[in-house]
C-alpha cells in the first residue's frame, strides 16, 4: 500500500467532513462554501499529482485582508452574526492554505481549521444527519493523526515515508479502530452523565455588547421597593402603513411564562422546535389568505435575551437569524442572545385577540396561596358564569381599586402578591399582571403572565 496517497486522501477526507458539517446548517453563506469545496478538491487532485502550490505568497495575504475587511464590515455595519463571520473567514484562511505548498505544520493547521468547522457546525445545525460526520470524524481523526506521526517521524529521520509503508496494515487499523471505540464510549459517558450546553455557551462567548435593562426571561416579586425609569432605547418599529387604526394600544410580546412559586415568574422547559424557513422566512402559523395582518420591521437592541419581540400573534418573521425556535408557549426566540442590535421582519394579525393552538399545560398551575387571594377571585367574580366575563371583571377591579406606581413596592414580605393586594394596594405592571394570573388560575381558568413593551 502506498503510503502519502493514502495519507492525503485520509488528511482530505477529514477537510471534507468538516465542510459537510457546514454545509448541512444553510446558515453561511453559499459562496464562501462553494469556494472551500472547490479548493478543496483543487487541492486534492494536485497533491495526488504531486503539483506545486498555485497561490502566489502575495494574492494568499491580500485575499486575506480582504475576506477579513469583509467580515468586519458584515459584522459592524450589517448587523451580522460574529460567529458565521468568524467561520467565514475561517473558510477562506482554509482555501487559501488548501492551494499553497504544504509542510507539516500546514497540515496541522488544516486540521485544526476542519475541527473548528466541525464545532461552528455542532453550533449552527440542528439536523438529525449531524450525527453521522461526527461519527465520521471521529472515527477518522485519529487515523489521519496517527498517519501524520509517522509521515513526520520517517521525515526526521531522513527516511521516505514510503520505506514505512508496511505499518499500514491491518494491525494498524485494528489499533486505531479500538481508540475510536474507546472515544465513542467515552463520548457517549460525557453525554448522558453532565448537562448539554446549548447554543448560549457560544452566544456568551460574543455578547460582549452593552445590554439595555427593562427586560428579563423572568418575573420577580417583592425584591425592589422602587424602581428608577430608564429612557434607553429597547426597539424601534416601523410598521407598513403606519399604525392600525382600530389599535388602541400596542403590546410587544417578548415571553410567556407560565410557572409561579409565589414570588417568581419563569417559563417551564417546554418542547422546543426550529421553525421551517423559506428562504429567509420562518413561518410560525398559517394564515387565511384574507386574513387582516401588520407588517411590522423592528430593530432590536441588545436585551440579554433570545427573545424575538412581535406584535400580537406572530405569523411570521424574517432577517438574517441563524434559526428561530419556537417553544410551546408560542415563545419565538433566536439561539443566542444577540451581542448587537439586530433588525428583522414580523408579521402578525392585526386583531388583537386570538385563540392559541396550545394546550394548559402548567396555565393551571399554582403555589400555596394565601387564602384571602381565593376568596377575593370568587367575591369579584360571583354572579359572573363565564370565564370570559371573569376575566373582564377581575381586570376592571385591579384597574378600579389599586394604584400604579414606581414607588412604594411591597417588599420583605414572605407573600409580595398578598402584601399588594391587601396592604399596599399600589404596584407596577408586574404586580397587576400576576394578580389577575393567580387570581384566574384559582378559579380554574388557563392565564399566563406575558413579558413584553407597551408601544405608544
Amino acid at each position: 500500500m502506498n503510503f502519502y496517497p493514502v495519507f492525503l486522501l485520509s488528511s482530505y477526507l477529514l477537510v471534507f467532513l468538516g465542510l459537510a458539517g457546514l454545509f448541512l446548517t444553510e446558515e453561511l453563506s453559499s459562496p464562501y462554501l462553494l469556494l472551500g469545496g472547490l479548493c478543496a478538491l483543487l487541492g486534492a487532485v494536485r497533491d495526488l499529482k504531486g503539483a506545486t502550490g498555485i497561490l502566489p505568497g502575495w494574492l494568499a495575504n491580500g485575499a486575506m485582508l480582504l475576506v477579513l475587511a469583509l467580515s468586519l464590515f458584515s459584522i459592524f455595519a450589517l448587523q451580522a452574526l460574529p460567529l458565521q463571520e468568524l467561520v467565514h473567514f475561517l473558510l477562506a484562511l482554509q482555501a487559501v492554505k488548501l492551494l499553497a505548498p504544504k509542510k507539516g505544520r500546514d497540515w496541522l493547521q488544516l486540521y485544526l481549521l476542519s475541527f473548528f468547522s466541525l464545532l461552528a457546525a455542532s453550533a449552527l445545525s440542528v439536523d438529525i444527519s449531524f450525527a453521522a460526520i461526527f461519527l465520521s470524524y471521529l472515527f477518522a481523526a485519529p487515523w489521519v493523526l496517527v498517519l501524520f506521526h509517522l509521515k513526520s517521524a520517517t521525515e526526521e529521520a531522513g527516511k521516505s515515508p514510503e520505506a514505512e509503508a508496511r505499518f499500514v496494515s491491518w494491525p494498524l487499523l485494528r489499533l486505531v479502530g479500538a481508540i475510536d471505540v474507546v472515544l465513542l464510549t467515552l463520548t457517549i459517558f460525557f453525554f448522558v452523565s453532565f448537562p448539554r450546553l446549548s447554543a448560549g455557551l457560544f452566544g456568551n462567548a460574543w455578547a460582549t455588547g452593552s445590554s439595555v435593562t427593562g427586560f428579563s426571561d423572568r418575573l420577580a416579586l417583592g425584591e425592589v421597593a422602587e424602581i428608577q425609569k430608564n429612557n434607553a432605547v429597547a426597539m424601534r418599529v416601523v410598521m407598513e402603513g403606519g399604525r392600525p387604526q382600530e389599535a388602541t394600544t400596542l403590546y410587544w410580546r417578548g415571553l410567556a411564562l407560565d410557572l409561579f412559586d409565589g414570588r417568581k415568574w419563569h417559563k417551564s422547559r417546554g418542547d422546543v422546535a426550529p421553525l421551517k424557513r423559506f428562504g429567509d422566512t420562518y413561518v410560525v402559523e398559517e394564515s387565511a389568505p384574507d386574513a387582516s395582518v401588520i407588517r411590522q420591521r423592528i430593530t432590536l437592541e441588545p436585551l440579554g435575551s433570545a427573545a424575538l419581540f412581535t406584535l400580537n400573534g406572530p405569523l411570521a418573521v424574517s432577517g438574517r437569524l441563524p434559526y428561530v425556535f419556537r417553544d410551546s408557549l408560542g415563545n419565538l426566540q433566536t439561539a443566542y442572545p444577540p451581542p448587537f442590535q439586530i433588525t428583522y421582519e414580523a408579521l402578525s394579525r392585526a386583531d388583537q385577540s386570538w385563540q392559541e393552538k396550545s394546550s394548559v399545560g402548567n396555565a393551571l398551575q399554582l403555589p400555596s396561596l394565601d387564602p384571602r387571594i381565593i376568596q377575593l377571585a370568587q367575591s369579584v367574580t360571583a354572579q359572573i358564569p363565564e370565564a370570559v366575563g371573569k376575566a373582564r371583571a377581575l381586570e376592571r377591579h385591579l384597574r378600579e381599586s389599586y394604584r400604579y406606581s414606581l414607588q412604594g413596592l411591597p417588599v420583605g414580605g414572605a407573600d409580595p402578591l398578598a402584601d399588594f393586594l391587601f396592604e399596599a394596594q399600589q404596584g407596577n405592571c408586574e404586580y397587576f399582571a400576576s394578580a389577575l394570573a393567580v387570581m384566574l388560575r384559582s378559579l380554574g381558568i388557563p392565564a399566563r403572565v406575558v413579558n413584553g413593551y407597551l408601544g405608544a
